[in-house]
This record gives C-alpha cells, structure tokens and sequence, in this order.
C-alpha cells in the first residue's frame, strides 16, 4: 500500500548516478526525481518529503539554497557528494543537514541507515520543538517546565559536541592519514623514478607535496576548531586561553584575557555553551567592530560567574538592532535565549562610535 510508503526526493542531475541510487532503495520509498533545482524548490514545497538526498552541485542553484530550504521545513537531508572534501562535509552539517554519503561508495545499507537515521533525528529534533513551545505557554508549571527545558538543552548541546568530535575525529583518523599516504606516494614515485625522469618530474612532485601539506594543515585546522582540545575537562580559563591563541593566530585579533583565579564552570554542557557563546561574540568583533583588540574578563559576584567580552570599536545601536532581531532571535540576541535555559542573562551596552561590552550572568 503507498500509505505506509516513504516519499523520498531524488535531486540529482546526472542519469547514472540517479539510476545508481534508485536501483539501491527498495519498495519501502516512492522516490520523486528532480534534475535541476527550480525543479526541486517546487518539489519540496509540493510533497513535504521525508527525506530529500540531495547533490551538492547542481546546474542552477546552489546546494546550500536548497539545504536552507529544507531545513526552515523540518525535512531531513542526506548530501550525496562526489568525493570526500573535508571543506564540503564540515559546511554541509554546520548548515543543517543531517547526513552525507560519498557517490562512489554508496551501499544499500549505508543508504538505508542514512535515510533512517536522518528522518529519526529530524524527528526528534521537530518533536522537541514542539515540546518547548508548550512549555512556553504552560506558565503555571512554569519551574518544574523550566527544568526539562534545561534538561533538554543540555542534551543539545552535549550531543552537538558529540558529533563535532566524532567529525573531527574522522578527520583526524582518517582524512590526514590518507593524506599522508599520498604524500609518501608521491615521494616513492621520486625515489624510484629512473635518473633521466627525475627533472622533469621534479617540479610536479614538488607541487603536489606542496598541494597535500595544505590539505594536512586545512584539516588539522578543522579538526582543532570542531573540537578544541581545551574543552575536554578544562577550567573557563584554560578555555578561554585556548580561544585567545586560536584567534590571534587564525583572525589576528589580540584578545587581552583578565581573571583572579581558575575558573569552573558547574558542568560540562554549560562549559561547552559559554566557549561557544564567547567565541561567536569574538567573531562578531573580527566581523564588524573594525578593530582587530578585545578583552575578556572573568569574575564572580552574589554566586554567579561573570564573564565580560568587550571592544572599543565602532559599536553598534543595541536598542534598534534588538528591535530589529526581537522577532527572529538572530545573532547576539540568540545568545540571551540559549542562556536563559541555563538561568542566565546577557547584558549588551553599545552606542555607534563607543565600542561594545557584553557581559554574561550565569549561575555557579
């Protein structure tokens, strides 16, 4: 019976590996084809499917366009890519998708357990949603929803450090050790190249060894940034040092560190949320403070940690961008609702010309 059948959409615009992947999926999925995005922006909008495997490279629209697309609708995403480009895989799940499956080494199981797993997640993640928008109007039960609120998002959080780890990890275990393989290759093509081939291979063997130390050097950068090492059962303070090294030598942006003794935060899932509240506050000075220096300052008062991220660049009218983001919960202002799960505040002085000082409450 089509009832109890999966509706999946193809979007795919090579014949082969198009025909590759319907000869994969068995009778559980009515599969719709798409060769071209316009086609599948309609299709998507049309179907609601449950699931899309999406090419990242299509003729007309931008992978990304139809990434965003299907994630502001709750459909799962399954990026089908034709080689394993660790720049394509971190980007593509930072935007939203949930899987991704390399074309040449597609199995029947590999693309079943992706569809599955996809669609579980989105689930979840929809059936979550829901969750917390109910809690937003049961005021009543206000503490005891608040709790399972904070529970929830604690889950988020640690399960998002989670799979940077293990994406970093997959970077790292595998992604590098083949990179070092082609780079011993190339040498042993050097060493036993006949003496009257060698100059004129040289400079090729030159360039491609050039070429894969910036692979190793791309992807440990990667792999550093999904997954500092400083956050693994570390203070605030050697994670924010950690951060301060990272962004001078990445962004070259001199950030001045301040604080009377070590730092703890009470658990590892609000660790993880004030690194990454403190770094996307870093950015946004690298972005748009047209400064390249910050301080950060951290300290305790009444039983709560303190954490001040200021610049004396070009500031910004706080009152108009907040009305502005009020609706949306965009940017800074996103920050302030992340933080009030765990029982904390954000604090944002700024006026055009004055620079910029956010302050972080959260408690001990």
């Amino acid at each position: 019976m089509n009832a109890d059948k999966i509706n999946l959409l193809l979007i795919e615009d090579d014949d082969v590996d198009r025909e590759v992947v319907h000869r994969l999926l068995d009778s559980a999925y009515i599969v719709h084809d798409a060769t071209t995005g316009n086609e599948a922006l309609a299709l998507v909008h049309a179907l609601h499917p449950a699931c899309v495997l999406l090419d990242y490279r299509l003729p007309d629209i931008d992978g990304l366009e139809l990434l965003a697309a299907c994630v502001v609708d709750n459909i799962p995403v399954v990026v089908l890519t034709g080689e394993e480009s660790p720049e394509v895989i971190v980007r593509v799940m930072q935007q939203g998708a949930q899987d991704y499956l390399v074309k040449d080494h597609i199995s029947r199981a590999a693309l079943d357990h992706a569809l599955a797993n996809a669609i579980e997640k989105v689930a979840l993640r929809v059936e979550l949603e829901e969750k917390q928008r109910r809690l937003a109007v049961q005021a009543t039960d206000l503490a005891a929803k608040n709790h399972q609120v904070r529970e929830l998002a604690s889950a988020l959080t640690l399960a998002e450090q989670r799979e940077r780890r293990r994406i970093s990890q997959i970077l790292h275990d595998n992604v590098q050790q083949m990179l070092y393989g082609v780079q011993m290759r190339a040498h042993l093509i050097g060493l036993d190249s006949p003496p009257e081939m060698q100059a004129a291979i040289q400079t090729h063997l030159e360039e491609l060894n050039d070429l894969v130390k910036q692979a190793i050097h791309t992807t440990r950068t990667l792999t550093v940034e999904l997954s500092p090492p400083a956050l693994r059962d570390e203070g605030l303070d050697a994670v924010f040092h950690w951060l301060v090294s990272q962004m001078r030598e990445t962004h070259d942006l001199k950030v001045e560190l301040i604080y009377t003794e070590p730092y703890q935060a009470p658990n590892e899932d609000l660790r993880i949320l004030l690194f990454q509240l403190v770094r996307e506050l870093l950015f946004n000075i690298v972005k748009h403070a047209g400064i390249l220096e910050a301080r950060i300052q951290i300290g305790k008062k009444d039983n709560h940690i303190v954490i001040i991220v200021e610049d004396k660049g070009r500031g910004f009218d706080a009152e108009a961008v907040a009305k502005l983001n009020q609706a949306g919960g965009f940017g800074l202002y996103s920050i302030r609702e992340r933080l009030a799960l765990f029982g904390g505040l954000l604090e944002i002085h700024s006026n055009p010309g004055a620079g910029t000082t956010v302050t972080i409450i959260v408690p001990e």
